[in-house]
């Protein structure tokens, strides 16, 4: 597969859906409503929220957090799913290029998560990702690698996406993707440009009005990316 390098602009279209219950309709059973609730409220749930016509926005995700996110695509049913990098980001393979095989057992679990239902996903690689081997690696046709930033348009807005800010800064978007670090983190200029920071949170944007929804990320996310202990989720 070639690799996609300094994606100028692409026009992104919702993947058909196939009809399934809705999880609000799923909720209308008491019981079924007080349980997911009370894991909406220990965080091992993101919020009951129809994403169907949004983008989902992340960043910087250790393995340790991959049930949720299963979970996590499995409710929301985003249009699309936005990745600014270090996919598998408690493996810090620049600095410990010896965890290569690490990484490319857990780089499986991770592209596996979007094969569940044929998500539409970019995935703009990070300074701790290995590039050989996601061209390698065999994944749906729906997901894309970018090894470098670009730009999209999806409903009502342009979009640009990049592992870090200086990524998307030079040439700013209506709305710019990025992570790698909390020196800027998520705002809005005076000219209305959003700048969302996927290492703070998850972000939902709707294709048509533009709001923005932030979701954070589970319990155990920060240590994770730090390696400071070991979590699942």
């Amino acid at each position: 597969m070639r690799p996609k390098e300094a994606i100028d602009m692409a026009t992104l279209h919702i993947p058909p859906n196939i009809p399934k219950p809705t999880l609000q309709e799923i909720r209308e059973c008491p019981i079924i409503k007080h349980f997911d609730d009370l894991g909406i409220w220990f965080g091992i749930n993101p919020p009951c929220i129809d994403a169907r016509e949004m983008v989902l926005h992340l960043s910087d995700t250790p393995y340790t957090i991959y049930p949720y996110l299963r979970r996590a695509l499995r409710r929301l049913h985003p249009a699309w799913i936005v990745h600014t990098g270090d996919f598998v980001d408690n493996v810090k393979l620049e600095k410990r290029p010896g965890m290569l095989d690490l990484y490319q057992k857990r780089i499986k679990d991770f592209l596996s998560i979007f094969e569940e239902e044929d998500y539409g996903a970019i995935l703009v690689t990070g300074n701790h990702d290995h590039v050989p081997t996601l061209l390698e690696e065999q994944h749906s046709e729906s997901v894309q690698v970018w090894t470098g930033p670009g730009r999209f348009s999806l409903g009502q807005f342009s979009f640009r996406a990049g592992h870090t800010y200086d990524d998307v800064s030079g040439d700013p978007a209506q709305y710019n993707l990025y992570g790698h670090n909390l020196e800027y983190t998520s705002g809005c200029t005076e000219e209305g440009r959003m700048y969302l920071n996927g290492l703070q949170s998850m972000y939902l944007i709707h294709i048509y009005t533009g709001e923005v929804i932030s979701i954070p990320y589970p319990p155990g996310t920060d240590n994770a990316r730090l390696q400071r202990k070991k979590v699942s989720l």
